[in-house]
């Protein structure tokens, strides 16, 4: 299952979580955003693969289940907004720890945390939003607690 509604501020893509989905929602917002004047494009897709990827893998529970993707252009930046159904994982657990060089998984939050300019993740860590700038290089940002500002 795969659908892909416009909105006033962008695409919101629904889909099954099966990796199978992650390159056409990819390629569905780079399209999108090539449509609307000069984005680090490279940087809007790592950082949207690396979202995708732990939504499906980490929260989706296979086909049954839904992963979301909302993108909206915000004046000079691009919000993405990435949500599972899963019950999401302690987040802040993860932050500034990277993982063993053998590993051969554990880098997506380091590179979220490297390559946005915000990384906003909900307080049960089933939906992240990561913001990042039309223009200048990524700081990096630190990850924090949604709008409510709950951090538990």
């Amino acid at each position: 299952m795969y659908q892909s509604r416009g909105g006033p501020g962008g695409p919101h893509l629904v889909f099954s979580a099966e990796t199978a989905n992650i390159d056409r929602a990819v390629a569905e917002v780079s399209d999108y955003l090539s449509g609307h004047g000069r984005w680090p494009l490279f940087e809007i897709k790592l950082l949207l693969r690396e979202a995708l990827l732990n939504a499906v893998l980490h929260g989706g529970g296979g086909p049954r289940r839904e992963v979301s993707c909302r993108v909206r252009l915000a004046g000079d930046a691009v919000e993405c907004t990435v949500s599972d159904q899963g019950p999401g994982f302690d987040w802040r657990a993860r932050l500034g720890r990277l993982p063993s060089p053998e590993a051969e998984s554990g880098r997506g939050i380091c590179i979220m945390q490297a390559y946005a300019d915000e990384l906003i993740f909900n307080a049960a860590g089933n939906v992240v939003r990561l913001v990042k700038k039309r223009s200048g290089p990524s700081p990096g940002t630190d990850a924090r607690p949604d709008d409510t500002g709950k951090t538990t």
